[in-house]
């Protein structure tokens, strides 16, 4: 079933999220920027609208076909030395944080640890993972998986956004 947006929502704390569905007992399904797909009840707290409802990723979220969820987003710790090694990764991570991970965000339509794996032994190998790679860190991304592949398309590039927005120094092809 296609789930339609039925509007742009932020939780208490200001997460932006977009209405997927209205389900059974009143459940509300919704794809948060930050959080994934979550499925909330009459106990959670209110939604408000979102001052800014228009993005991309929260548009396509909205219109995906969560049937066909077979992507799944990753995050790779690389090894620090990448950052003084690398001057292309150093360039494009001016705003890093001492003390913050260097990492890699992909996606594939393997799990997480066979892309992983496959990185490692040079298989379609990022050669930045296949040099640098360190150890998968789920806590930055399990919550998303698995998506819809243009939904997915989408989230690589916003997740890591969102983790140099943290500090993080982030690779991404």
């Amino acid at each position: 079933m296609r789930a339609s947006t039925s509007g742009t929502a932020a939780s208490p704390t200001g997460e932006l999220g977009g209405v997927l569905s209205l389900g059974e007992n009143g459940k509300l399904t919704v794809f948060f920027l930050r959080g994934g797909k979550r499925i909330l009840s009459g106990s959670t707290p209110q939604l408000e609208p979102a001052e800014n409802p228009h993005h991309r990723v929260l548009e396509l979220a909205g219109t995906a076909n969560w049937e066909r969820a077979d992507r799944h987003l990753y995050v790779v710790e690389l090894r620090p030395e990448v950052f003084e090694r690398e001057r292309n990764f150093f360039e494009a991570n001016l705003h890093w944080l001492p003390g913050k991970l260097c990492l890699y965000v992909g996606v594939t339509g393997l799990t997480p640890e066979e892309r992983f794996r496959a990185h490692l032994r040079g298989e379609h190998a990022a050669w930045i993972v296949q040099r640098y790679g360190r150890r998968l860190l789920p806590e930055c991304y399990q919550h998303f998986n698995p998506l819809p592949y243009a939904l997915a398309q989408e989230m690589e590039p916003e997740l890591a956004r969102q983790l140099r927005s943290d500090g993080h120094a982030v690779w991404q092809n």
